[in-house]
């Protein structure tokens, strides 16, 4: 095997990871939007951001998905909380936003 086979070969892989890699991130980026959409609506209802039983639930879906393409158990724990974590943290953001908005809202009119 030469050098250019080498660098032909993986070169292909490394092309077909970065456009999987694209996906991925559309996919966390629609995923983000939607939490958006929810933190709107718990900012209305006045629910917590975090809802504990869903967490609970979506964290086991996570592994239960990751087990049917044999990603360990471990990784799908970690990225749930990464993801969660971010999600969190967006939807306070949005819940405090709206909260200013409405407490201006109430002081001008």
């Amino acid at each position: 095997m030469t050098e250019e086979t080498w660098a032909s070969g993986i070169g292909a892989y490394r092309a077909e990871i970065d456009g999987i890699d694209e996906k991925v991130i559309e996919a966390i980026a629609l995923r983000f939007a939607a939490a958006r959409k929810i933190a709107e609506l718990k900012s209305k209802w006045e629910k917590p951001v975090v809802q504990t039983e869903r967490a609970l639930q979506v964290e086991q879906s996570y592994i239960e998905l990751g087990s049917n393409f044999s990603l360990s158990k471990d990784f799908m724990s970690r990225l749930y909380h990464l993801i969660h974590e971010e999600t969190c943290r967006v939807e306070a953001d949005i819940v405090h936003l709206q909260q200013q908005i409405e407490g201006h809202g109430e002081e001008i009119g």
